[in-house]
């Protein structure tokens, strides 16, 4: 068995509990992990104004990937180390596009730092209000860097959604979701952007086979995650599309799963280096 030299986890319904915050299990199990010399990352559909559920773990020094991997993030100092936006003649048209299929649909516009959304896409504002609330033709202008688009479907399931609108977006851009639910959100991104693609460069920066790596998630903008690595697995509670993949199932998110499959794979690299 090849020694886990990097894991990677998505958030929310796989790392964090349903109350949205992580397990004393989960932290002591990426803390032992670092202090074994594992690389961690955390690769999130979420926005950087997000990420402070992390701050548990600033000991730990994992590498943030936000938006679907379209910004990284030096956890300590709060830098962004890359960010790729969206063109705008690209979002433009997309947009004119989806409004012609789907003439309702509501849009939201995140870049690195700042975000806006149309009146009535309905967001959470925990983490703070919009910077704009406008017109998506002002959301999504000349000066804005667009990292992450979303698009809201009152009425239409998720999945409905992406079947509607992932062809009519085509290759122009990558699109994939992580919220299940009745009024369903797209998440549209550059074209190459995927949680995937992110950890492959990490990956590359720090010289690790991705062979020797473990990735854990519950949803369709993780399988590019999950697919690269090694040890690939998909926690009890995941969306079909996962459970039917064939990656190793563990428990559910809500019962540290993703900490106890941590600790074991550290036993592991444990006996196969021969250190305690």
């Amino acid at each position: 068995m090849h020694s886990v030299e990097l894991i990677a986890s998505d958030l929310d319904q796989t790392f964090l509990s349903s109350d949205k915050t992580p397990s004393a299990a989960n932290l002591a199990a990426v803390r032992a992990a670092a202090a074994a010399g594992v690389h961690i990352v955390f690769a999130t559909g979420r926005p950087y104004r997000w990420l402070d559920v992390l701050s548990q773990l600033a000991d730990a020094d994992p590498i943030v990937l936000a938006f679907n991997g379209a910004v990284s993030i030096d956890s300590h100092t709060g830098e962004i180390l890359h960010q790729q936006a969206i063109d705008h003649q690209v979002l433009t048209d997309i947009v004119a596009d989806v409004c012609q299929v789907l003439p309702s649909a509501l849009f939201c516009a995140e870049e690195a730092r700042h975000w806006g959304l149309q009146e009535g896409f309905e967001r959470s504002f925990e983490k703070g209000r919009p910077d704009l609330v406008a017109p998506v033709a002002d959301l999504i202008g000349q000066q804005r860097s667009v990292v992450k688009l979303l698009i809201r479907g009152w009425g239409v399931p998720s999945e409905e959604l992406y079947r509607r609108l992932a062809p009519v977006i085509g290759d122009r851009a990558t699109t994939t979701y992580s919220f299940s639910g009745p009024d369903g959100i797209l998440e549209v991104s550059s074209a190459g952007v995927s949680k995937g693609a992110a950890l492959a460069r990490v990956c590359a920066d720090l010289d690790v086979d991705p062979a020797d790596a473990a990735a854990f998630g519950d949803m369709p903008n993780d399988i590019s995650m999950l697919d690269l690595v090694g040890h690939p697995y998909a926690v009890a509670n995941a969306h079909p599309q996962l459970l039917s993949r064939g990656y190793q199932v563990i428990g559910d998110h809500d019962d540290s799963a993703v900490g106890r499959t941590i600790t074991a794979l550290l036993a592991d690299r444990r006996a196969s280096t021969g250190t305690r």
